[in-house]
């Protein structure tokens, strides 16, 4: 895999970003993933170009999209974690309501925690339920547009099929006509056994039937890899 195309944007060179993303590949990887990593890779030394390939070539398949979307979320928390360690926890003060001030009160107490620490407990859960919730819809986005490539993906191969069926049908059309008009008769009336003409028919159809195969498979072949 060469060029730029497909690269992840999100991915930076600074910060050792591509060699925290490598090791999360390396870690967090099933057999699977592995193999499609050996396969993206072989040849290549651990830089940021090999781990921007890697990904963009995982993104070509369903596993490869899920597992891409859990190592983007993980280097989310990361680059967060690493934030707050750079920075010194100033003391953050806020009035609170004299019911919910209670309220939370009488809970520290039955937790037998301070009110700070349910506070932040709180806010840790809350955080973490976002989280969840913008990973479901990271994945729901991803999911919808693999679909929207598979379903474009069968488009194309009906109408590759359907351009080498027109081609057939274009090419019997005009021996007919030649035939047609070299006897200047539109019906020959065949007089020969019904039998010969029969096989000679399906052995015509079945020609037809394998140049529109081999049309399908030649497109196959050629068109991007998804699934």
């Amino acid at each position: 895999m060469t060029g730029n195309a497909g690269r992840p944007r999100w991915l930076r060179k600074e910060g050792g970003e591509w060699e925290w993303a490598y090791r999360y590949m390396q870690q967090h990887s099933d057999e699977g993933i592995q193999t499609s990593l050996k396969y993206a890779t072989r040849g290549k030394e651990p830089s940021y170009g090999m781990v921007a390939d890697a990904i963009a070539y995982l993104q070509g398949t369903r596993d490869g999209l899920e597992f891409v979307t859990r190592l983007r979320n993980a280097l989310r928390q990361h680059r967060h974690r690493s934030l707050n360690a750079g920075k010194k926890r100033k003391p953050y003060a806020f009035t609170l309501p004299t019911d919910t001030k209670k309220a939370l009160s009488i809970s520290a107490k039955k937790l037998k925690m301070t009110e700070t620490a349910l506070v932040a407990d709180l806010l840790n859960g809350a955080g973490k339920l976002l989280e969840e919730h913008h990973e479901r819809e990271q994945l729901l986005r991803d999911a919808l547009d693999f679909e929207r490539k598979r379903v474009k993906q069968l488009d194309d191969r009906w109408k590759a099929q359907h351009r080498e069926a027109v081609r057939q049908i274009e090419r019997l059309a005009t021996l007919l006509s030649m035939w047609e008009l070299t006897l200047e008769l539109a019906d020959p009336g065949f007089k020969g056994d019904q039998a010969t003409l029969e096989s000679e028919a399906k052995k015509k159809t079945r020609e037809i039937e394998k140049a529109i195969s081999n049309a399908l498979k030649m497109h196959t072949l050629i068109e991007a890899r998804l699934i």
